[in-house]
């Protein structure tokens, strides 16, 4: 089972799932800001933090163990919010799981698939990795999910944690990637409120394109964090926190 840590005893549950090349203390601001609102649920995905790798995993497979953890915790429904690669395993629960669901969604991440000229980095990456390295590659790949001038020891930190995982774990992660399918009708098909957090200095995923995303779900909240690249957890971690506690609510109002 992967590693996971729970904090708080709320009645609402939130579940997080970090992105690439990072593990469950990239929420650490959010658990400490919503320890004494509701429980969290962190989760290290296979591969990264203190989680072993799963051969040939795909996204769907990590959304099955994070369904495993959340039975395993006895729980009822949650609401799950993923960033990056965490935004895509969070989609493919949505798909699968949706009894399991208060509520979801995405910070700085898409329903998108990949474009060719995504995969074709993806392959470059994979490359990368097995030729020179995880060092090499964590060292040039962190910092540039920033936004430029940002706090250089959050970044050393990150490279660390970083380090923590595995090389199988990330080239198997970036496969995973690689391969997932577009998750747009998720939004679509879905009656739940969807959470939205983008960042507008994000050069990875355009804001537009999430904005289109939001068009398509029935009840979505949008946030827009204005100094915020690919990281809002770090760049912007109050506005974010607002964000979501916002969001819990419209959830609650919801049910």
């Amino acid at each position: 089972m992967l590693h996971y840590e729970r904090i708080g005893s709320g009645k609402t549950c939130l579940v997080l799932l970090h992105g690439y090349c990072e593990n469950n203390t990239c929420f650490n601001e959010q658990v400490l800001f919503f320890k004494d609102l509701c429980t969290t649920l962190t989760i290290d995905l296979p591969g990264f933090g203190k989680s072993q790798h799963c051969e040939a995993a795909s996204i769907e497979d990590m959304a099955d163990q994070v369904k495993a953890i959340i039975e395993k915790e006895n729980l009822v429904q949650v609401i799950m919010l993923g960033h990056s690669m965490g935004g895509y395993v969070c989609l493919a629960f949505a798909n699968k799981y949706k009894e399991y669901l208060e509520g979801f969604g995405i910070i700085a991440s898409t329903a998108n698939a990949d474009s060719d000229e995504r995969k074709d980095k993806r392959i470059q990456v994979i490359n990368f990795i097995k030729q020179q390295g995880k060092e090499a590659y964590i060292k040039n790949f962190i910092p540039g999910l920033f936004k430029p001038g940002f706090d250089t020891n959050i970044i050393k930190e990150r490279i660390q944690e970083a380090n923590k995982g595995s090389e199988k774990g990330m080239t198997e992660a970036a496969i995973a990637m690689m391969n997932r399918p577009d998750s747009n009708f998720v939004f679509k098909e879905s009656n739940l409120p969807v959470f939205f957090a983008i960042g507008k200095l994000d050069e990875l995923i355009p804001a537009q394109h999430l904005f289109e995303q939001a068009a398509l779900c029935k009840i979505a909240q949008v946030v827009l964090l204005e100094d915020s690249a690919h990281m809002p957890m770090f760049e912007t971690p109050t506005q974010l926190n607002i964000a979501i506690e916002s969001f819990i609510q419209l959830v609650r109002t919801n049910s």
